[in-house]
């Protein structure tokens, strides 16, 4: 009777967790099409997320009826009240109306528009801000997955660098394929190469100090309720073969000056390969980082989404490998603070961290902070099929 009892509080349980998720998908309005990486949050809270790849969501409510936000810098913002579980809601954002004009008009307007953002954000470099993140890593080669990795951690970050993390819970899995290209941590070239403000790189990234260096320009005006949204574009001018530097788009309020969003280019970035391995042509290296100006004197780290795309040869078989990354802050919580952070080292492995963790299934089931695009979800359930995760072996 006790079993039967436990079950059923069990089983009551894990309905109540499901019943109190929303699930869905943002589409523009016009053209129907998916919008990766919008922001949203449940009014009042600082419970949050962003959309995947193909615009899904999954957040999670303590109680209903719950009034969610739903914001992109190229779209107008949308709020809507739900008042229970949804589990295939489309949410139509309508795109921002484009302004030409003020870049004919003040052509030198991109410079001075990012020299004082960076000002801005640069008297806040000693601001921390607390929070849960999940991290999700996929390699795939040839357009077949070969491995993944998952983390909960905790984030100690500010406009400069992660000053640490502490991972929560974890796993890994991966096929068994001795010529797949692996990247060993990736989960510090995500934190390196996208979420920084400020990279300590000289003339390698777009900094107050050397904005000379740069071609600066204003794409366009994306005009907002409350202010226009400027899309700064900077290309360095002086490159060489093999030199390491970036280009990046910053999205900028013209009248809080607050960055909304980071686009960078990569190039030559340092890879260490197998001796069977070289480079049919230089990785490509993507990343987005958006930040959430609400309620925050500057913006906040929300997620970086991160793709690099190498071309490989082994011998004489070419291997195309995409490893593509998606780190979703979803709570920010300043009782963090009081914990121990590890410090961000580019030795440390993301499968030594998942490795020291013991697996809990229980956590994992059913449990997506971001939904799964369709290769991931795919993949994760044969690896889980084949009892791949916590066993740390080669299926």
């Amino acid at each position: 009777m006790r079993i039967v009892f436990s079950l059923l509080l069990l089983f009551i349980f894990n309905t109540s967790l499901q019943a109190q998720t929303v699930q869905g998908k943002v589409i523009d309005a016009k053209t129907r099409e998916s919008i990766p990486f919008v922001s949203l949050g449940i009014i009042g809270t600082n419970t949050a997320t962003v959309t995947n790849e193909n615009g899904e969501f999954i957040i999670k409510a303590e109680k209903f009826p719950v009034k969610l936000r739903f914001s992109h810098v190229s779209y107008l913002q949308l709020e809507t009240s739900i008042t229970e579980t949804q589990s295939a809601l489309i949410i139509r954002l309508s795109p921002a109306a484009i302004n030409l004009n003020e870049v004919v008009i003040r052509p030198d307007e991109g410079k001075n528009l990012l020299r004082s953002a960076l000002v801005k954000a640069k008297q806040h470099l000693n601001t921390p801000f607390y929070a849960n993140a999940f991290y999700r890593q996929l390699t795939s080669t040839n357009n077949n997955a070969t491995e993944i990795h998952e983390l909960f951690y905790d984030l100690n970050w500010n406009v400069k660098y992660v000053q640490g993390w502490a991972a929560k819970q974890s796993r890994f899995a991966e096929i068994n394929d001795p010529t797949k290209f692996s990247l060993s941590n990736q989960s510090f070239l995500t934190f390196v190469y996208a979420g920084y403000l400020f990279p300590d790189k000289r003339r390698r990234y777009v900094s107050v100090k050397y904005l000379d260096d740069y071609e600066i320009e204003v794409d366009r005006y994306i005009e907002q309720k409350n202010q226009n949204i400027a899309v700064i574009t900077c290309k360095l001018k002086k490159t060489r073969k093999n030199l390491f530097y970036v280009n990046s788009t910053y999205y900028v309020g013209v009248k809080d000056l607050k960055i909304y969003r980071l686009e960078n280019k990569i190039y030559n970035i340092p890879f260490d390969l197998s001796p069977s391995l070289s480079f049919k042509f230089p990785p490509i290296v993507e990343t987005i980082a958006t930040f959430n100006g609400n309620g925050h004197i500057i913006p906040v780290l929300e997620s970086i989404s991160t793709k690099v795309y190498l071309g490989l040869l082994n011998g004489t078989r070419t291997l195309n490998s995409v490893i593509s990354s998606l780190l979703t802050v979803f709570k920010i919580d300043e009782r963090l603070k009081n914990q121990q952070f590890q410090g961000l080292n580019s030795d440390v492995k993301d499968k030594k961290v998942i490795e020291s963790i013991k697996y809990d299934a229980y956590f994992w089931k059913n449990n997506p902070i971001v939904k799964q695009t369709t290769l991931e979800d795919a993949f994760i359930k044969m690896m889980e099929s084949k009892q791949a995760f916590g066993t740390m072996t080669n299926p």
